[in-house]
């Protein structure tokens, strides 16, 4: 038992003596071999994506004064039909769609004019094909000028630390905070488009997709979840995702399932305090306020497992979820100041504001929940690890067996940065979810502070 407790909780390296064996050794260099050639090929292909890039922006624009000169009477419809003859025309040399040409031809526009640090980062390798595609594509979603220019500064520097999922729940909350219109009026507007559709598919099955407030169809997945494990008796043959679907179909249809009656619903809501006081509201304040300077007052809630939703549904959100968590947190770092009085026990209220600053596994790249996680000692307790903060992280269960079986390293400090050290001697940081936003907030105020007090530039476009 002592042997045993010896292994899970062990020193700086697993198995040191073993990890020494020159046949170790050999398949480690072969493995540093192949790690160095794809990163090299990463680099290559992300740097080949720009220059892609580069060439459809400047195609665009030998289209567009082609039909300026060819239709100098009706420029906006012959400016339309040279770009669908452009599309065609690359679609057939490529063996690609059109519809593919216009999209990326959009997106080559975009970060030629707009977004040129990105494109810089691309062609360099730092970033990915899919980290620059998710920038373009949310910064689309913004107005035009100093938002996308402050957008790119918030989040730039997170797309060279963070893998592409989790960059883009991370880059969401930060297109909430520069987004110069209320999510409120936002929602309302989306929420006018909501609908059902469906889509055929192979062997005689279809897909159902329904869009509508995320709220709801967090609800609705929770309680199709609640249903199925009630089916899932111990005789039971289907799996779970069975009987998810099972259950969906029964309770529209009024089969089976819809016997088993209403079950209970508990979505995670974390609200800022005067977010939650209503003090006021989400799409009134000054005229000149800019969207990085919005006061918490304005901030978004956030629905747990989808990100930020307006402040009026985050509030009435609260008075319904049995398991509303409010947060107060200070409005010039962020910091969490409180997170409520249901317990009077210092481990779970420390567990509690360890969940809320970390908010998914710390091992790199991962993004389980952290409420789906163990609250791991960094230095093992039983090798003299303090119950502190600066001692405790949310890893899930496969990244805590990994930590400790395997040869993978980590430290903590102070600040609550982690850095693992892989087997292959590679290093890489992780922050609490926090940081992140507070840092390109501050990015993004700066840049908009910067764009205020710049001339506007003047000749013809980067190309």
């Amino acid at each position: 038992m002592e042997a045993m407790r010896g292994e899970l909780g062990r020193g700086p390296r697993f198995e040191a003596p073993r990890a020494l064996h020159p046949s170790v050794v050999r398949v480690r260099r072969g493995q540093e071999r192949l790690l160095s050639r794809l990163e090299h090929l990463h680099r290559q292909a992300a740097a080949l994506e720009a220059e892609r890039m580069r060439v459809l922006a400047e195609y665009a624009v030998l289209t567009d004064r082609g039909a300026a000169l060819l239709h100098p009477d009706r420029p906006a419809e012959g400016r339309a039909m040279e770009r669908r003859s452009m599309a065609a025309e690359i679609a057939t040399a490529l063996r690609v769609s059109e519809k593919s040409v216009h999209a990326d031809t959009g997106d080559a526009e975009t970060l030629v004019r707009e977004l040129p640090a990105t494109l810089e980062a691309l062609s360099s390798g730092t970033i990915s094909r899919q980290h620059a595609r998710k920038i373009v594509t949310q910064a689309c979603s913004l107005p035009e000028g100093a938002p996308r220019a402050a957008f790119e500064a918030a989040v730039l520097p997170l797309a060279q630390t963070l893998n592409p999922s989790r960059f883009h729940t991370t880059a969401t909350r930060l297109r909430e905070r520069l987004h110069p219109e209320s999510i409120t009026v936002r929602t309302r507007q989306a929420f006018e488009e909501r609908s059902v559709w469906l889509e055929p598919g192979w062997d005689g099955m279809a897909s159902l997709h329904l869009t509508t407030s995320a709220e709801n169809v967090y609800a609705i997945e929770q309680r199709l979840d609640a249903h199925a494990r009630a089916l899932n008796t111990a005789d039971e043959e289907r799996t779970i995702g069975q009987l998810r679907v099972d259950a969906a179909v029964d309770l529209l249809l009024g089969g089976p399932a819809a016997t088993l009656g209403a079950v209970p619903v508990a979505l995670m809501v974390t609200v800022p305090a005067l977010t939650l006081a209503g003090a006021r509201s989400a799409d009134a304040g000054p005229a000149d306020a800019s969207p990085a300077d919005a006061g918490s007052e304005q901030e978004p809630g956030i629905l747990t497992g989808y990100g930020p939703i307006c402040p009026d549904t985050a509030r009435r959100l609260a008075g319904l979820s049995p398991t509303f968590t409010r947060v107060l947190t200070r409005p010039d770092t962020g910091d969490i100041v409180s997170v409520g009085r249901e317990s009077y026990r210092v481990p779970a209220a420390m567990r509690r504001r360890l969940r809320l600053e970390d908010e998914i596994c710390r091992f790199p790249g991962c993004g389980r929940p952290a409420s789906a996680c163990d609250a791991d000692h960094t230095i093992d307790w039983q090798y003299d690890g303090d119950t502190a903060t600066t001692n405790l992280s949310h890893l899930c269960r496969g990244h805590h067996r990994l930590k400790q079986a395997t040869g993978w390293d980590v430290t903590q400090d102070d600040d609550r940065t982690l850095t693992w050290v892989s087997p292959l001697g590679r290093t890489a940081e992780t922050h609490p979810a926090a940081r992140a936003l507070l840092e390109g907030a501050r990015r993004a105020r700066e840049t908009l502070e910067r764009i205020r007090n710049t001339s506007p530039p003047t000749g013809p476009p980067p190309y």
